[in-house]
């Protein structure tokens, strides 16, 4: 995914999050460009369930207890739980131990070179009975739940990032974490900011192409984070249904929403409920693409087809 560049962008590119991040900037010197790389890494160093020393891993380990958080976390959090409820379960933060079970313990660049041994730990239990006390940023997770912050991390990221620059000066902002994209504040172009998304099965050809003052674009597809196990093929969108990797007829999602958090969210969402999900959601602007190449779109996105 892409935001078409312009000559007042300033911009940079680096390797966060175990992918390719992207941060520009419309007003403003530099210097917001590393203030925006710095919150990243910040980030994902309370959030990586790959990070021994991570608040999430803090979590985890203490389930059954009250553990207090910083307030980028307990965001984290409260936004995973109420994104489980608004998807009745098909968004599901507790799918991490899924995952590690099927070898996706580590960092995918490792992962990807191994033919990863699969063991069993149940369905998913689903965060319903995460507590939490705002008062002091404490969260307590129940014995037996661990959380993966994957589903809905780089989209908040994204947020929190662009929130940052525009606090930190900038006049427009964009952030762009792995196809986590979030914009706002003055665009580079007078149509809005102009975003592009891949075609999945040929990066070389667009899918679409939309122009937006403000908002989020994410996308989640089956055919990039794959490795193999010794039950087979493997991706990382799990079915929580199943405690498996989602066997379904969709290829790619992407949904265009007001925040990435919730455009991520969605994403998986509609990953597992397919096309005639589309209009299960309020407001939803979406393309979900099957392993046919048909694309299914709401009413507003079909102009923007390629």
């Amino acid at each position: 995914m892409l935001a078409t560049a312009a000559p007042q962008l300033r911009d940079v590119r680096f390797r966060a999050m175990g992918t390719d991040v992207h941060l520009a900037v419309v007003g403003g010197d530099d210097h917001l460009l590393r203030i925006g790389e710095s919150r990243v890494h910040e980030l994902e160093c309370r959030w990586s369930r790959f990070i021994e020393t991570s608040e999430i891993n803090a979590l985890n380990r203490r389930a059954g207890q009250s553990v207090v958080v910083s307030i980028d976390t307990f965001d984290l959090v409260t936004r995973a739980v109420a994104a489980w409820r608004s998807t009745r379960g098909r968004f599901d933060p507790t799918v991490g131990a899924t995952l590690a079970a099927y070898g996706y313990d580590r960092d995918f660049a490792s992962v990807a070179d191994t033919i990863a041994s699969v063991t069993s730990v149940g369905l998913p239990p689903g965060p319903g009975g995460v507590s939490f006390a705002p008062r002091v940023n404490a969260v307590t997770l129940p014995v037996g739940v661990t959380l993966d912050p994957g589903g809905i991390g780089k989209g908040l990221a994204a947020d929190l990032t662009v929130q940052l620059l525009l606090e930190a000066g900038a006049r427009g902002a964009l952030a762009n974490i792995g196809g986590d994209l979030r914009v706002q504040g003055e665009p580079p172009a007078p149509e809005g900011w102009v975003v592009n998304v891949a075609d999945p099965f040929d990066a070389d050809r667009e899918l679409l192409r939309v122009a937006m003052p403000d908002g989020a674009v994410a996308t989640s597809s089956r055919l990039q984070r794959r490795w193999n196990t010794t039950a087979g093929p493997a991706h990382h969108l799990i079915d929580p249904r199943t405690g498996a990797p989602a066997t379904t007829d969709v290829v790619a999602v992407t949904v265009v929403a007001g925040e990435a958090w919730w455009a991520e969210a969605l994403t998986k969402a509609l990953f597992l409920a397919g096309p005639d999900a589309l209009d299960d959601f309020e407001d939803l602007h979406a393309v979900i693409v099957t392993s046919d190449g048909t694309r299914h779109a709401t009413p507003d996105l079909e102009a923007t087809l390629r």
